[in-house]
């Protein structure tokens, strides 16, 4: 039998008024954020369904949102699986109904997932990074008059981050600390076009990029997002090429990551050579995972501004103006004296 807004009040202990309320998205009741956020669950559990056809049809709004991420990356991020949990939650708490979808490589089918989810009842629609056929996906919302916003996307209303700057900030911390330019180890020729290696051109502007390549820079493997278990790649990568760097004539005194994984495995390389981070060698990485902020040894990072483009994006995912604006990143420099979780080798 089908779950009733009954049965759902009786698991959560509640009136049959306040779900009524919470599951048609009603903003002018007296339930409590965390009350929306418990009927909402056990709604989940027993495996209600909204009548969204019974709304469409009455022209209601759906107060439904669809979050669409593009980044093939989705399994290995950290930082964007922390977006997208911590997006859905507060959407769920606002009262809005979520559909969740991931896009494919394939433009024809992504269009087709984004009109089934406008024939659904998506209202609103946020993307996390950019689906291939992007400007087709835009020109359907805007004729289904359907609102949008992407997050580090090509739509015309985004908001995005700017890695450039922070690595720029963490490649002049290293340099700062050790006296020299720092070596950056990136995961096969692909990633020349990478935030990273652009603020190294930056910091290094007196040398030519054949220079910067064959100086400063070392290729590990190529690695790709789908890798079946990205982050134990990623430190063997950081493993490898801290090792390929240190087999040179000059022994680097920075070395810049890719990632915070490709950092775990040069810090691992490196605790197994004596070297002494922050006093020895100088590391960073990049997104600020739990493994670098509460690791023992002080790799500095930085850190996607995850609640602060929520904020944003709960402000604009309705509206349609022109909207475009870019975030700092929160940049971590750590180093021997700061760092209290550091125990050294005196």
């Amino acid at each position: 039998m089908p779950v009733t807004i009954k049965d759902i009040a009786l698991r959560a202990n509640v009136s049959y008024q306040a779900v009524s309320a919470v599951l048609n998205n009603k903003t002018n009741c007296r339930v409590s954020p965390q009350k929306r956020e418990h009927i909402h669950n056990i709604a989940r559990e027993l495996g209600y369904q909204v009548n969204f056809g019974y709304k469409l049809m009455h022209g209601h709004s759906t107060h439904t949102v669809a979050i669409v991420s593009a980044m093939r990356q989705i399994d290995s991020e950290e930082h964007i699986q922390k977006m997208l949990l911590k997006l859905i939650r507060q959407m769920n708490l606002m009262g809005f109904s979520t559909y969740f979808k991931n896009m494919t490589a394939n433009a024809e089918e992504n269009i087709r997932q984004i009109r089934e989810l406008v024939t659904r009842g998506a209202e609103h629609f946020v993307f996390i990074g950019t689906p291939f056929g992007h400007a087709e996906i835009e020109s359907e919302l805007s004729k289904s008059q359907r609102t949008f916003i992407g997050w580090n996307s090509l739509f015309s209303r985004n908001l995005k981050a700017d890695s450039v700057e922070a690595s720029f900030k963490l490649l002049s911390f290293l340099k700062e600390q050790s006296g020299e330019n720092p070596l950056l180890i990136l995961p096969g020729k692909k990633s020349v076009s990478s935030a990273r290696f652009e603020a190294l051109q930056q910091l290094i502007d007196d040398q030519t990029v054949d220079d910067i390549l064959k100086k400063n820079v070392i290729f590990t493997q190529s690695l790709e997002w789908d890798e079946k278990d990205f982050e134990a790649k990623a430190f063997e990568l950081g493993y490898t090429g801290t090792e390929m760097a240190f087999a040179g004539e000059h022994k680097p005194r920075a070395i810049a990551y890719f990632t915070d994984g490709f950092a775990m495995g040069g810090a691992c390389w490196c605790q197994q050579h004596d070297l002494i981070i922050g006093k020895d060698i100088f590391l960073s990485g990049f997104n600020n995972i739990d493994a670098v902020r509460f690791n023992a040894f002080p790799i500095a990072s930085a850190a996607h501004p995850i609640d602060r483009s929520i904020e944003i994006i709960l402000q604009q995912m309705n509206k349609t103006e022109p909207f475009e604006t870019t975030l700092q990143l929160d940049v971590f420099l750590r180093d021997i004296n700061n760092h209290p979780f550091q125990k050294t080798r005196r």
